[in-house]
Order: C-alpha cells, then structure tokens, then sequence
C-alpha cells in the first residue's frame, strides 16, 4: 500500500472509532480525540495551541500538590474554579458566564486544545463536562495522567507558567444535562439507558456516601463502576475494545446514554467516556443527591 493510501486509511480509522467506537478500530491519540495520551501531549507540550490544566479537588490542598509537581506549563484549576453548590446540591455547573471567565483566565480561546488530568480521574472529566457545556469541545482527558507521565520518565516541574488571558464564545449545550423531570419521563422509554456510576452498595440500597444512606437505584440503571473503566490501581483506562465492550453491555443500540452517581462527579467519567465511544450523552448533573430529596422512586437490589 502507498503511503498517501496508507495515510487516509489511518485518517478514516480513526474518524471511525473516535466517532463511533467501533469494537474493531482503537482510536490514535488524535488531536479531535475527547482521550489522548502520554506520547501524544509530550510530542505536542510546545504547541502554543495546546493548554494544560492540573485539576484537583478542592480540600486536597491544590496548592502545595501543583506546586510540588506538575507537567511543565500546566495550569492549576481547582474544581472549587468549575463547581457552585446551588439548592442545597453539592456539585453543580456554574452559570455560564463564570465558566467562560474561568477558562479565560487560565489563557484558553476558541481555538485551544485543552488537555485535563488529576490524581483523581472524575475530577478532570467533571471539569471537562463544565467545558463542553459551554462549547468548548476542543477538549481532552489525559490518560494515564501525571502517574503515567512520571513512570515514563517524562519531565516535571514546579514553576508556575505566565497567563495570558484568552478569548471564548459562548456556545451552551443545555441538551448535555439531564434533570430529574427529564430522567422521570424518559428513563422507561425506549431510547435511553442509564448508567449508574455508583459503589455496590449504594446501588443495591445496601450502603450509602458519606454517612448519607442510599435507597438503591433509578429503575432501568445499570450498574457501571469508575474503577472498571482502569487498568486496577492506575489512572489509564483499559484497552478500547473492553470500554466497548462495558458499554455495549448495559447500552441497547442506538440509545443516548444518561449517567449518575451521587453528586455528578464520578458519572461525569462514565458521561466523558461515552461520548468517546460515539453515543449521545447526558449527565444528571443532580444525580442522586437530587432524586433522593425529591422522595423520587428508587429500586433496591441487583435488579435495574
């Protein structure tokens, strides 16, 4: 084969998994890709285009963790920078003019590629849901994150780079959340399956987070756990061929993906990563935490 021909056969497979996530085609780390890797961000870490952020919780002293190391250029962000507490929900989006501000802030156009990870992996996805809410879909979950970039020798530092500010436009995506009344009167119909990103626990109704009991689940949720989608005791996520395969185990074809957990912070992994298998997605951004104190009906047990 050509190298021309061998070129736009590597452009189509990969346009091919990243949109569809075809069981048969494991997606390069592109530039258009929602996961790129190690290699990837290190071949591309000079691009001026290309913004790095560190995200970290927000009671896990984000200073002193960024400042003792972090990939050269990455920018801190807080989660406390990307979620409000509003109704007395714990982890909600911002209005969208602060998120806007924030991204300007931390140097980031239209046209940025925005690269994201932290030692826990949701709170990077939960800042890259915020972004693509508000229509910014140049963005990226780094795989493996820092832990990977370390363990391949790659360089670190502590120096803190200069800002300057960037420019975005307002495009919001409204249809990327769900609402509890959307939940209520579609999670039965045909077209919708849902993923509870949730501990056994707390989805058979048998334990609870955080002192706070769970009754069980959203009838029809299907159980989908955030450490499934890694390799065990690492931050890099199992080949795509088995995310597939997770997917295609408690999504009927053709449907859009719904997620929860208990606040939308481990379901924005679950949301994040099925988008990059190619379904329609959307995250209850109240998830249990809101139904619950609606008194909304749930289900004990195994049973979806």
């Amino acid at each position: 084969m050509s190298l021309a021909r061998l070129a736009v056969a590597a452009v189509a497979a990969s346009t091919i998994a990243t949109t569809h996530g075809g069981a048969d085609a494991r997606p390069s780390a592109q530039h258009d890709s929602l996961v790129v890797t190690t290699e990837w961000l290190a071949a591309h870490l000079a691009d001026p285009s290309v913004v790095v952020l560190d995200a970290v919780e927000r009671d896990m002293g984000e200073d002193s963790l960024y400042r003792r190391s972090h990939i050269p250029g990455a920018r801190l962000l807080s989660s406390s920078d990307f979620s409000v507490q509003r109704n007395g929900l714990a982890l909600e989006l911002p209005p969208p003019a602060a998120i806007r501000d924030l991204l300007e802030r931390l140097g980031i156009s239209d046209s940025t590629r925005v690269v994201v990870y932290a030692e826990d992996p949701p709170t990077a996805t939960r800042a890259l849901f915020t972004f693509l809410y508000v229509g910014h879909a140049r963005v990226s979950f780094l795989d493996g994150g820092l832990a990977k970039w370390r363990a391949e020798g790659r360089p670190v530092s502590q120096a803190v780079p200069s800002v300057t500010r960037g420019h975005i436009t307002l495009r919001v995506h409204p249809e990327v959340v769900a609402t509890a009344d959307w939940v209520g009167s579609h999670s039965t119909r045909s077209g919708v399956s849902l993923i509870d990103t949730r501990t056994d626990g707390e989805y058979q109704g048998t334990g609870g987070r955080r002192g706070l009991p769970s009754g069980g689940h959203i009838a029809g949720a299907r159980q989908l756990q955030v450490g499934d989608l890694f390799l065990d005791g690492t931050s890099t996520l199992v080949a795509h061929d088995s995310l597939v395969k997770l997917y295609a185990r408690r999504v009927r074809p053709g449907d859009t993906v719904v997620t929860y957990c208990w606040i939308g912070h481990r379901a924005s992994l679950t949301y994040l990563i099925a988008r990059y298998l190619g379904y329609p997605a959307r995250l209850y951004d109240g998830s249990y935490q809101d139904w619950s104190r609606r008194k909304l009906p749930v289900r004990a047990g195994n049973t979806p």
